[in-house]
C-alpha cells in the first residue's frame, strides 16, 4: 500500500476562486486566466491576492453563501471553456464562482513509470462474475488477443483494489459517488486501474475484430481517439458546450490505452478527485450530465487537451482499427445513471470562504 506524503499536500497562499469548470482563476503576466485544478501546485504563485484583484478593477460580490461573482468594468467575469475570461451583462453558470481557503484532500501518490504498455485487458461490472451476455465478447477478446492477460472486476474486487493500491483516503473518496451512479464508479476505478498497471481499459460492451497489438506502436505511451462524426451513429456524440474549443470533440473514455505510472494519467485522477469534492449539484447537475463532467469524458478531455504539449501522446482512430464500443448491443440496467436526480456525490462537503 502507498502511504501519502508531504508531496500530495496542497496548501494554499490565499484563497482561490474556481470557475463552473472546475478550473482555478490566475493572474499570469498580467492577463486573467484559468487552469485545471490538477496544476494548482505549479501556479501558487500565480494565485491573486485581494489586492491584486483590485489592481486589475475586478470587485467581488457575495451573492449566497458559496458563490461570488467578479466585476469588472461593471460586466461579470464569464469562464470560457477554452480557459480564458470574457465579460457578459448577465450572470449564469459560467459566471458563478466559488471561493476556498482550503482543500480537504491530498493528489494521488506518484507511482513508477514505465514507457511501454503492457499487454493486460481490464474490464470491470458489478457481479461477481461477468454476466452471460458479456461472455461471447470476453471470449472474442480473448482469442483475438492470445497471449495477452485478461483481468476482470467485480464491484467487490474495485474496492480490494483501490484498498490495496490506493489506501483507505482514495477508498472513502471512491464511496463518496452514489452507488446508482455506477458509471461514474467505473469511471473513477479505470484510471486508477490503468494509472497502477498499464494496459487497456474496455468497458463491458466494449470488444474488437482485430488484434489490439495491431493498433499499437512499440513506443506507445498514451493513446487518445475521437468519434468519427462521419459515421451516423456518432454525429452527435462528444459534442458538448464545455469542450467546444477542441476540434473534433471528446476524447472517448469506453477505452482507455497507457503506460502505468503514467504522469498525464496522474493529472486525470488528480483533476477527478478535485471535481468529486468541489461537485455542486444545482451548478453541475445530476444524471449523465453530472457523469460527465465530474469523473466521465468531458472531465478526461479536457486536462488531456490541455497538456497534448506537455507528453508524447498519440491520436488513433481505434474506431477503424477494429475496436468497437458497442460490440454488445441493447444492455438494459436495473438502475440507469442518465436519468438520475440525486446528486453524484453522497455528503458533498459544503466548500466555501469558511472552510
Amino acid at each position: 500500500m502507498h502511504h501519502y506524503n508531504e508531496s500530495n499536500i496542497i496548501t494554499l497562499p490565499c484563497p482561490i476562486f474556481l470557475t463552473y469548470f472546475f478550473t482555478v482563476l490566475i493572474i499570469k503576466d498580467g492577463e486573467i486566466k484559468q487552469i485545471d485544478f490538477c496544476d494548482i501546485q505549479e501556479y501558487l504563485n500565480d494565485l491573486p491576492t485581494d489586492e491584486q484583484l483590485k489592481a486589475h478593477g475586478i470587485s467581488v460580490l457575495n451573492p449566497s453563501d458559496d458563490t461570488f461573482l467578479l466585476l469588472q468594468h461593471n460586466h461579470f467575469l464569464s469562464a470560457r471553456p477554452n480557459g480564458t475570461f470574457d465579460l457578459t451583462n448577465k450572470a449564469h453558470g459560467w459566471e458563478e464562482f466559488r471561493r476556498i481557503s482550503n482543500i480537504p484532500f491530498r493528489f494521488v501518490p506518484e507511482k513508477p513509470y514505465s514507457p511501454r504498455i503492457p499487454h493486460i485487458i481490464h474490464q470491470t461490472d458489478n457481479p461477481l462474475q461477468p454476466q452471460d451476455i458479456y461472455l461471447e465478447n470476453i471470449a472474442s477478446l480473448k482469442t483475438l488477443n492470445e497471449g495477452w492477460d485478461y483481468r476482470y472486476y467485480s464491484e467487490k474486487d474495485r474496492i480490494d483494489f483501490i484498498y490495496t493500491h490506493y489506501g483507505w483516503e482514495m477508498l472513502n473518496i471512491y464511496l463518496r459517488l452514489n452507488r446508482l451512479y455506477g458509471a461514474a464508479q467505473a469511471d473513477f476505478f479505470r484510471y486508477l486501474c490503468v494509472y497502477q498497471h498499464g494496459g487497456v481499459y474496455l468497458d463491458m460492451k466494449s470488444g474488437g475484430t482485430k488484434p489490439i497489438s495491431s493498433i499499437l506502436h512499440e513506443d506507445d505511451q498514451f493513446i487518445i481517439s475521437q468519434w468519427d462524426w462521419n459515421i451516423p451513429r456518432y454525429f452527435e456524440w462528444g459534442k458538448k458546450a464545455e469542450l467546444s474549443h477542441i476540434k473534433g470533440g471528446e476524447f472517448p473514455i469506453w477505452c482507455l490505452i497507457c503506460s502505468p505510472g503514467h504522469p498525464l494519467m496522474a493529472k486525470v485522477i488528480n483533476q477527478m478527485i478535485a471535481n468529486i469534492f468541489f461537485y455542486t449539484p444545482a451548478l453541475h447537475g445530476t444524471g449523465s450530465v453530472a457523469t460527465l463532467k465530474v469523473t466521465g469524458p468531458i472531465m478526461f478531455t479536457r486536462v488531456v487537451f490541455n497538456n497534448l504539449h506537455k507528453y508524447d501522446v498519440r491520436k488513433e482512430d481505434i474506431l477503424h482499427k477494429g475496436l468497437n464500443p458497442h460490440m454488445v448491443e441493447n444492455i438494459v440496467r436495473k438502475n440507469q445513471y442518465h436519468g438520475q436526480v440525486l446528486p453524484l456525490v453522497i455528503q458533498s462537503f459544503h466548500v466555501g470562504d469558511t472552510v
